[in-house]
Parts: C-alpha cells; sequence; structure tokens
C-alpha cells in the first residue's frame, strides 16, 4: 500500500518506515501546536515554544507506533507475521503478510490498538499529573498527548472498515454468522458509511469561518477511508475467489514465438503491431532460447532494428522467472507485481507448455469478482 517509504528501524524484526506524505503532516501539526502554545502561554519564549511543539509531536507520532505495535504483537503471538509498520499523513498502518483465519484471532488484533491508546493516554495523565508541579512545558506536552491518544483510541474505536472498530465489526459479524466473507461485506459497508459521514462532515464544517483546514482534513479521512475499504474488498475477495485457482487452469497455451535471427523490425512489424501482442518467445531449431519484449525493443536505437537480430536484445531463457502449473494464479500475480514483469512462461517437466501474462491475470480475477465465483 505505501511503498514510497524509508526504514527508521525495526522492532521486534518488524520493519518502521516513514512515507514522505508523513513529513506533511508533520509540519503541519509543528505549526498548528506552536501557534496554540504560543496563544496559550504567551510568557514562553519563542525557542521554548517550538521545542515544545516538536518533542510534543515527536511524542505523539511515537504513540501512534505503539498504537501500530499493539496490533503487531498480538498479530504475531496468533501467528500471522507483520512485515513492516508505516507512518503515513493519516496515521500508521501495519502490514500483515496475510490476513487473520480465525474471528477470535481479527478481534483480538483489532482490538489491541485502541487498548493500546486507551493506556497511552492513563500514562500521559499520571505523568501530567507528575510533572504539574515542576514543569510547565512538560504537563502542557503530557497534557496534550493524553488528549490526542484518547481522541485516536475512541476514533478507531468507529465500526467502520478499515478504522480498528471496523475490523472488530467483522469480526463480531464473523463470529456470530460463522462466514467470513459476510463479515468483510458488512464491515465495508459499515465503512463506506462512515467515510461518506466524514466527507460531508467536513463539507460542512469547511465552510464555518476559519474551519477550512479542518474541514479539508476530515474531506482527506473520508476519502481515504473510502478508497482503502473497496481496495481491501477487492484484493479480500480476490485472494478468496481465485486462491485455488491454478496457472495449470488458465495458462495461455497458444504463444507468440519469433525466430532467434529475425529482425527487430521484421517482430514489430509484421507480429507485435499485427496482434497486439508485447512479447514473443524466442525460438531456435525448434527450442525456446528466450523471451523478447517492447521493453526489450525499444532499448535498442530505431535505426538498428533493422538488422539487429532479436536474439541479440531478447531475455535468455536461463535468466527468465518461470512458474509450474501448479502454481496459484495469485502466487504469479504478486510476483509479477514484485518484479516488475508482464509475462511468465509455464514449465512443467522442462517443457514450456505455454504462458500466462498480467493482463490476462487482470481480466480473470475482475471475472471472479464480479461473478463472486
Amino acid at each position: 500500500m505505501l511503498e514510497s517509504s524509508f526504514r527508521i528501524g525495526s522492532v521486534f524484526g518488524i520493519r518502521i518506515g516513514v512515507h514522505y506524505t508523513w513529513f506533511i503532516v508533520f509540519f503541519l501539526l509543528v505549526s498548528s501546536l506552536f501557534i496554540a502554545f504560543r496563544s496559550d502561554h504567551p510568557d514562553w519564549s519563542a525557542h521554548a515554544t517550538l521545542l515544545t511543539a516538536l518533542a510534543t509531536t515527536l511524542l505523539f507520532f511515537v504513540s501512534i507506533i505503539l498504537h501500530e505495535l499493539g496490533h503487531s504483537v498480538v498479530a504475531i503471538a496468533r501467528g500471522v507475521k507483520v512485515r513492516s509498520i508505516t507512518l503515513f499523513i493519516f496515521g500508521g498502518v501495519a502490514q500483515t503478510a496475510k490476513d487473520a483465519d480465525t474471528a477470535a484471532t481479527e478481534f483480538l488484533i483489532a482490538i489491541a490498538g485502541p487498548l493500546v491508546s486507551f493506556a497511552l493516554a492513563g500514562l500521559f495523565y499520571l505523568l501530567q499529573l507528575g510533572f504539574s508541579p515542576y514543569s510547565e512545558t512538560a504537563s502542557v506536552t503530557f497534557g496534550w498527548l493524553m488528549t490526542i491518544n484518547l481522541v485516536v483510541a475512541i476514533f478507531n474505536l468507529i465500526p467502520g472498515f478499515p478504522l480498528d472498530g471496523g475490523r472488530v465489526f467483522r469480526a463480531i459479524v464473523w463470529g456470530i454468522s460463522g462466514n467470513a466473507i459476510k463479515g468483510m461485506q458488512w464491515a465495508v459497508v459499515s465503512g463506506k458509511i462512515v467515510a461518506f459521514g466524514l466527507m460531508i462532515s467536513g463539507m460542512l464544517i469547511a465552510l464555518q469561518t476559519g474551519m477550512l483546514l479542518n474541514g479539508l482534513w476530515l474531506i482527506g479521512i473520508g476519502w481515504f477511508l473510502l478508497a482503502v475499504a473497496e481496495g481491501s474488498k477487492r484484493a479480500y475477495f480476490m485472494e478468496r475467489l481465485v486462491g485455488n485457482v491454478s496457472i495449470g487452469d488458465v495458462v495461455q497455451k497458444e504463444v507468440p514465438t519469433i525466430a532467434a535471427d529475425r529482425s527487430i523490425l521484421q517482430w514489430v512489424d509484421e507480429q507485435m503491431l499485427l496482434t497486439g501482442r508485447r512479447a514473443s518467445l524466442v525460438t531456435e531449431d525448434d527450442q525456446t532460447i528466450g523471451l523478447i519484449t517492447l521493453s526489450d525493443a525499444i532499448k535498442c536505437p530505431r535505426a538498428q532494428w533493422s538488422n539487429t537480430p532479436v536474439r541479440e536484445i531478447m531475455t535468455p531463457l536461463d535468466h527468465l522467472y518461470v512458474v509450474k502449473p501448479s502454481a496459484s494464479i495469485l502466487e504469479v500475480f504478486h510476483i509479477m507485481q514484485q518484479r516488475g514483469i508482464n509475462q511468465v512462461p509455464v514449465v512443467d517437466e522442462r517443457q514450456i507448455v505455454g504462458w500466462i501474462d498480467r493482463e490476462h491475470i487482470l481480466r480473470i480475477l475482475q471475472l471472479h469478482v464480479e461473478a463472486g465465483r
């Protein structure tokens, strides 16, 4: 979901990363806290106010990481691998290798985050009381952190997927009905209701004097929740509907081929442009020796296309990623995404029996989702 991030460390083997959008909210939060603290405490120096705003903001994001670690620790304890935690413009997200396999696991993982935020709110309340007689800046910082963690906990318990409350709701429906798909369907519906509610509220707030930024922020959160809910629904149903469909069931056996000594220009004009197929297997003496794609051809200067045989620009067979007919269609699709490839030869007992391309897989996935089978 958040590939454009850089690593800042790891905890329990979980990668902690920061998405570039995080810097936007970091700057906005520091600025807002500086203005608020300056207004409420005019006797503070500008330097002290800025340091307090910076420290408060950093501790807030530490709280977000701890919230996500709450989910992650429970997930690991329940056998669900956690790949990473990423901070971004709307908070934080923990990415797992798979979904929970039982309603109880889903409930415990989902509720752990808000419980951590409630615990942090209590901790910061105690710290505020303890520092109040000695440091006004520390007391103000801990007071704000107490409030914001309480808000985070309560907001996340709203029963709208993908918020924690939506996941709790999904687990409850799943547990009562015994049907994981029904739980997901109801959770997505609740998520969309919450998302549209936030966007409408944001529009109304934005019309109020001096409330434009607050309104736009709510609209942004609503739009994000709507997009994630829909994306999560699509990914969830794809995984379950086609998780048992193997490449052997959908392999394309009629694979375009081109002789190794044919020129790039001949391949482009006589085959690719006429068939619309962006790639072909390269053959020599009735044996497949490689794969040529449009991307390979483009790397060669066009003036040389007429006298350059395809063998010179192809990817050799031993450098290609190949799959067996028994491989899952979803497994191959994920490999394509990770490796940035569009075609994968299918090999059975060392013989190429066909191939599968990204466009074909996407059509199959979409049809499965539309048909619900």
